[in-house]
């Protein structure tokens, strides 16, 4: 995204614009969080500016302060916030994680970890705030199983390809938006595809916590059998399931089925099953932490024995557990 022509986007659903800092903060406070917000020199130009369209779940918003200034919100608690600058830069700390926002790289705000941000003098970004409720309920749906948490990497590489197609659809919902062809009309489907959407690409591009969980079904034409049996894998995957429980459930042979997994994913029932439960595991190491043990995940992932869950996970994933535990790249 870039500014042309110094019209910033949404001009036309202007929030406020004032020169006082008390009254910034209230009114951006009223959209986001409570915060704390302090100017870090009496020299430069105050001038804060925010721009906002509200969807049904998430919103589109430009904002400004001219000025260098601390921001520090704390917890977000309810919602995701991606902030990617358009002009100047800015240093932002979710967690443990600190990033260097430019245009070049963006920013993701997990709702769990706590926030501090300088935004530098000059600097004016795009945000996308994302209800947390609603970014779980659509990776639940794309993940095919329950999640504990959805924690995404806090540096947005608006170079890496996948990230700069997620770019390219935000900025054109930023025109539309402008152009008054979404956001303000009644159609309540319409609005809420593209709200999903968004949502969807986002979890695709971006690393997270959700992310060895992606990818794991298959296309609206594989065979009903094969649907139904890695429906059930998906579903009951920390249940003791054996290879005639898949059958069953199914309803073909031990031989159709493994003949089929073969063909269709290039591995037999049980194999798909214990890489569903290691690939679970992961997103538990990912994004507890240090608030489980290695036994206590190895027995939600459906693993019976903790050794034998570390050897598995080792070979399949290069490193072990612990090593999965102390790296915490979403911290």
């Amino acid at each position: 995204m870039s500014v042309t022509d110094h019209r910033p986007p949404l001009s036309d659903f202007r929030c406020f614009q004032t020169y006082d800092v008390d009254e910034a903060r209230e009114i951006v406070a009223r959209h986001f969080c409570s915060h704390r917000l302090e100017r870090r020199s009496a020299s430069d130009r105050f001038d804060a500016c925010q721009n906002r369209v509200p969807g049904k779940r998430l919103s589109l918003n430009y904002i400004r302060y001219g000025a260098d200034v601390t921001i520090d919100p704390g917890e977000l608690s309810h919602f995701y916030l991606i902030q990617i600058p358009i002009a100047g830069t800015a240093q932002v700390r979710n967690g443990v994680r600190s990033v260097y926002s430019t245009p070049f790289m963006g920013s993701v705000l997990n709702p769990d970890r706590s926030t501090t941000m300088q935004w530098h003098e000059g600097c004016e970004q795009v945000l996308v705030q994302i209800e947390k409720t609603f970014m779980q309920e659509v990776a639940v749906r794309m993940a095919g199983t329950d999640l504990t948490t959805v924690r995404f990497a806090p540096e947005l590489d608006m170079q890496n390809p996948s990230v700069a197609a997620w770019a390219r659809l935000l900025r054109g919902l930023y025109g539309a938006a402008d152009d008054g062809e979404i956001f303000r009309l009644p159609e309540e489907t319409h609005q809420r595809m593209l709200e999903e959407t968004l949502v969807t690409s986002l979890l695709q591009a971006q690393p997270s916590t959700v992310s060895p969980l992606l990818g794991r079904g298959l296309t609206g034409a594989a065979p009903a059998v094969l649907r139904r049996a890695l429906n059930l894998i998906n579903e009951r995957f920390e249940d003791d399931l054996s290879l005639l429980d898949i059958c069953a459930y199914a309803g073909t042979t031990p031989r159709n089925l493994q003949i089929l997994f073969k063909r269709e994913l290039g591995c037999s029932p049980m194999e798909k099953l214990q890489d569903v439960r290691l690939t679970y595991a992961r997103h538990l190491l990912l994004s507890q932490g240090g608030n489980a043990s290695i036994a206590d995940i190895a027995s939600h992932s459906g693993h019976r024995h903790a050794g034998r869950f570390s050897v598995s996970y080792k070979a399949r994933f290069g490193e072990s557990p612990r090593d999965t535990l102390r790296g915490r790249p979403f911290g």
